[in-house]
């Protein structure tokens, strides 16, 4: 296995026990939380069809998690909120496409 392949293997994995984006991206000296995103998808786009679906369901749950905590959020203006709310519109976007 290559390095970037075991790298995005350990992106699934993380996420998949909850951990955040931008932690995986710390943990694996990635670029950023969208390199972590990245990496997680890639990962997954190699799994067998039934170990995707089930991935991307319990993924699609925890984004729907962040997307309700944050709309409850009264310490963040209004365009912070938008603006969060539009990253976690873009992982769902790139989580379903492949």
């Amino acid at each position: 296995m290559s390095r970037d392949m075991d790298r995005d293997e350990k992106a699934l994995l993380l996420r998949d026990e909850g951990r955040p984006f931008a932690g995986i991206a710390e943990i694996l000296a990635l670029d950023s939380a969208r390199a972590a995103n990245a990496a997680f998808n890639r990962a997954l786009r190699g799994r067998p069809n039934a170990e995707q679906a089930l991935l991307r369901s319990r993924e699609m749950a925890r984004l729907d998690a962040v997307a309700s905590r944050l709309r409850g959020r009264d310490d963040l203006s209004v365009e912070e909120i938008v603006r969060r709310l539009r990253g976690v519109k873009h992982q769902r976007k790139a989580l379903l496409v492949g």
